[in-house]
């Protein structure tokens, strides 16, 4: 039997003990973690397991490798996500919350849908790219993890309010892959729909969903800017209500009077107690935001501001707010305005 023997070099115990006081291995584990599981659920795999025994031949995506995939299914086993026993996997406790809809959607949040930038940060700060020029996040991807985490915490405060004004009509501005359009014809057959937004690609899917969906006669999407409100369809200044959700906020970029200006343009169209219902999270300056604030940075967009400053904008574009709402313990901090016309 050979011999074994540690080498016990003094520099090389020093060097990895700074790792390790660093944390290094967990981020570098948190990461691929993350991928894998973005992974997992693009290629449709995360949906096919469940807490009970699945055979690794009916997991397999079409045209996949088995053995490639039982490689990864290994891996999250490892890491406390998935048991085997022989070839049949299922989820642990943990696997099933982490592979759930709405935690995927928050990692591919950052993974798929600002991934490129992130990837992109060392070409952006040596000047050789430009955000919008030679790197974008990815706007369908966005629309739909928006859309997913969105519905989690905000969605039922639009019906609500809807319901209590009286409104069966809704202008989405910023609506990515039109989820909350779709989610509110679908619930309701006398309802109607347009979303508005400046992403190409993510009004195609919207579109195509809706005709999938025999929709498309009550909710229609179109290619537009929602900070300019004059180029709007005549089918989108005419419904009863609007929402925006997480739009408005990287107007900030060209300064506070354009803000202002911009929601004095929309005063023009709260006729007839037509309500606009703002939805916008505010950025802290603390560790839960960190990564929120990262991706503004990045991305050149105008800073989500706190409340009062909201509150104070609204108010010097003679626009009225009698409530603000919130949804406290979620992973975004949004407040909700509700303005009417001063």
């Amino acid at each position: 039997m050979a011999e074994s023997v540690e080498v016990l070099d003094p520099a090389v115990q020093d060097a990895w003990q700074q790792m390790a006081t660093a944390r290094v291995g967990e981020l570098a584990a948190s990461y691929v973690l993350c991928t894998a599981v973005v992974g997992l659920a693009r290629a449709g795999v995360a949906r096919r397991l469940s807490r009970d025994w699945t055979e690794l031949a009916a997991l397999v995506p079409a045209g996949g490798s088995e053995s490639l995939l039982r490689g990864v299914l290994e891996f999250l086993a490892v890491r406390g996500l998935l048991e085997r026993e022989g070839d049949a996997w299922r989820t642990t406790d943990r696997g099933a919350a982490l592979l759930a809809e709405l935690p995927e959607s928050l990692l591919g949040y950052y993974v798929e849908a600002y991934g490129p930038v992130l990837h992109g940060i060392d070409a952006m700060l040596t000047g050789r790219q430009r955000y919008g020029v030679d790197v974008e996040r990815d706007t369908e991807a966005l629309g739909r993890r928006c859309e997913v985490l969105f519905r989690s915490f905000g969605s039922d405060l639009v019906r609500r309010l809807m319901r209590e004004h009286g409104a069966h009509s809704v202008l989405d501005l910023g609506c990515g892959t039109g989820g909350l359009v779709l989610d509110l014809c679908r619930d309701d057959p006398a309802m109607s729909g347009v979303g508005l937004d400046i992403a190409t690609d993510a009004i195609d899917f919207a579109a195509e969903r809706a005709r999938a969906e025999g929709l498309a006669d009550r909710a229609s999407f179109v290619v537009g800017d929602a900070f300019q409100p004059q180029t709007w369809p005549a089918a989108a200044v005419d419904t009863d209500f609007v929402v925006a959700v997480g739009a408005l906020h990287e107007h900030f970029r060209d300064g506070e009077g354009a803000v202002v200006e911009l929601l004095g343009r929309y005063a023009e169209l709260l006729t007839a107690g037509k309500v606009f219902l703002l939805c916008e999270p505010e950025m802290f300056a603390d560790e839960k935001d960190a990564d929120f604030f990262l991706v503004h940075v990045l991305t050149d967009q105008g800073f989500p501001r706190p409340l009062d400053q909201w509150l104070e904008v609204i108010g010097k574009a003679g626009l009225r707010c009698d409530r603000v709402f919130s949804a406290p313990n979620t992973g975004f901090r949004f407040a909700y305005y509700e303005i009417t016309a001063g």
